[in-house]
């Protein structure tokens, strides 16, 4: 559950709260003690990450301005990933009463422009401190994907964009087969694409590039897919809003990229998915007769259930 903390200290460069002798880093993740050192775990990710954040300062109450009322925080360090946008904050802000959102200034545009029309109030903050006079921090569980939450988020986007709406938009047309390329992010990004875009085209997928598109836009996009191949990215979040029948392809340049994050949430509704791991060292690269396989068997598979 969300947890409320009042006269809240927070340093809207990454979102860490102080509030008397207590810390909490990346929302309710990184929980520290700062007196009771007993509290706090004695080895591992969380102290490793909690005592490296530490060094760096804690926020300095004779440089903070006062926001009088009642906030969420939105400020975390990973905030400007699209996948902890839908995964860590939008269900806190579905289930918590409406207050504004403090949000920091690299939060891309897109995402506010979305929380907009979502009808949540943005303020943006500076690097500084402020001191907040009551503050809602989400909650960050594990799994970090659960059966009532797809249900939820899915839920509040069917409301906020019903599926028989037509928004206008370059693709409010459906797109059956879509190859999501992450070649303007540059990381992550599939360094032989140009080899194995002709095979794509043969099996009609279309590339697309999410960066170019609004969020909403990309849940148009996917409600449409039939079949998606996709690096290893924040956009495969989207298959939230895809059919449970989708033909899915996550290409990882490592086994455990990600922390298996996409395979544990596909899991939840959409059987039809898999992965490639590159199989080269030091460079992300899918040989096409790997691809060619994957979409040989879908085809094959496909024409069987007609």
């Amino acid at each position: 559950m969300s947890l409320i903390v009042d006269n809240a200290f927070l340093l809207g460069a990454d979102g860490l709260i102080q509030s008397g002798d207590q810390i909490w880093f990346h929302f309710q993740k990184y929980p520290w003690n700062l007196s009771c050192q007993k509290k706090n775990p004695g080895s591992g990710m969380h102290r490793r990450i909690i005592e490296s954040r530490i060094r760096k300062g804690l926020p300095d109450p004779s440089k903070a301005s006062l926001l009088q009322g009642t906030y969420h925080l939105g400020i975390s360090p990973h905030i400007y990933s699209y996948y902890h946008l839908i995964t860590d904050l939008l269900p806190h802000l579905i289930d918590t009463p409406k207050n504004p959102v403090l949000v920091p200034h690299f939060m891309p545009q897109s995402f506010i422009e979305f929380l907009k029309k979502a009808k949540f109030e943005v303020r943006i903050l500076s690097e500084g401190t402020v001191l907040v006079e009551r503050l809602y921090i989400p909650e960050m569980v594990m799994p970090e994907w659960n059966f009532e939450k797809v249900n939820k988020v899915q839920t509040f986007f069917e409301n906020l964009l019903p599926k028989n709406s037509h928004a206008s938009s370059t693709y409010s047309k459906p797109i059956n087969r879509i190859y999501v390329s992450r070649k303007l992010v540059g990381k992550r990004h599939l360094s032989n694409e140009d080899e194995f875009l002709p095979l794509l085209k043969k099996y009609k997928f279309r590339k697309v590039y999410l960066e170019q598109m609004s969020i909403i836009e990309q849940v148009e996009l996917f409600r449409t897919a039939t079949h998606i191949i996709a690096a290893h990215g924040a956009g495969l979040t989207n298959v939230l809003f895809a059919p449970a029948n989708s033909r899915i392809l996550e290409i990882r340049p490592e086994i455990s990229s990600g922390q298996f994050c996409f395979e544990k949430l596909f899991s939840l509704g959409w059987p039809n998915s898999e992965f490639l791991v590159s199989p080269y060292k030091g460079k992300f690269e899918i040989p096409p007769e790997m691809l060619n396989e994957v979409i040989e068997r879908w085809n094959i598979e496909d024409l069987s259930t007609f």
